[in-house]
């Protein structure tokens, strides 16, 4: 994903490492910027206090000379029913996924948010790059990247998109990686689709990044570089516990909205939206590179 591969192998044969049919776009033959080795034994149990607590089934700890990431829920038996040990650099580690004393597991040890998390921190602690809450779709060669929180009309527009303009390459309908590779920003799918479930392995050179708000018109509004920066990180997912990962994805917004032209769009589900995002981002503003 965006040139970075998760590698998982395990002593013996086992179904819970068999990946859906939503992840064979998306695997390779080979590579291992982060490994991990699969084991059933019981999980480390995290000590002192978390780094993060994500307010769901994840939570983060300092062990050893690394992290531990633990997932827990108390619908399953035992309720912590996964674990990845990994160093600080988030290359080598270990997953475990224990049998349950009563009931099922689930079907796939790297099941959300786990894989997610993985490439999520990597990518903005280590790399020109980080995840952005989007929308992405290629017209014209270029990605636009229509950016919005949980329920902001990502996946409305993507259908809206596809029926309007089927010859256009949706990338994703909500999770998209941002990655700068020297002077150009290049936009890639990802497996974590939204409702549409839109999801492709490809990517292509930035062209521009809206900013959905529902509304009862359709225009686009051009945004200033320091509210591109801003609007753009709320929408990115860094590492919090981490200053120097917070830093390189404050770097990485700035320069994107230094880059391209940036607009809050104003849409109501009609193909009138389409038509004002496409006339918008065909004019620079000044002071923008390609």
């Amino acid at each position: 994903m965006a040139g970075l591969t998760l590698a998982v192998s395990s002593p013996t044969a086992t179904p819970f490492l068999v990946p859906p049919a939503s992840l064979r776009p998306f695997l390779a033959r080979r590579g291992g910027d982060i490994v991990l080795e699969y084991t059933e034994e019981s999980p480390p149990t995290p000590r002192g206090e978390p780094l993060f607590e994500s307010g769901g089934v994840w939570t983060l700890h300092r062990h050893d000379r690394g992290l531990l990431y633990s997932f827990r829920t108390p619908v399953l038996d035992p309720p912590l029913y996964k674990a990845v040990e990994i160093d600080r650099g988030l290359r080598r580690g270990r997953l475990y996924f224990p049998p349950p004393r009563h009931g099922r597991r689930p079907p796939w040890a790297l099941a959300y948010p786990l894989d997610q998390l993985l490439f999520q921190h990597r990518f903005a602690s280590f790399e020109e790059a980080a995840e952005v809450h989007a929308f992405g779709v290629v017209h014209e060669g270029r990605v636009l990247l229509f950016c919005g929180h949980s329920g902001a009309g990502k996946s409305t527009l993507a259908r809206l998109w596809r029926r309007k303009r089927p010859r256009d390459l949706v990338l994703s309908d909500d999770r998209l990686i941002l990655r700068r590779a020297g002077d150009r920003l290049r936009a890639h799918g990802t497996p974590w689709h939204g409702a549409g479930g839109h999801a492709s392995p490809l990517a292509r050179p930035l062209g521009a990044v809206f900013f959905l708000r529902q509304d009862g018109e359709n225009r686009a509004l051009p945004l200033g570089t320091a509210d591109a920066a801003a609007e753009l990180f709320a929408r990115t997912f860094p590492p919090l516990w981490d200053a120097s990962a917070v830093g390189r994805v404050l770097a990485l917004c700035a320069q994107t909205a230094a880059a391209v032209p940036a607009f809050e769009l104003r849409f109501r589900r009609d193909g009138g939206a389409i038509t004002a995002a496409l006339g918008s981002a065909r004019v620079d503003r000044p002071g923008a590179r390609g």
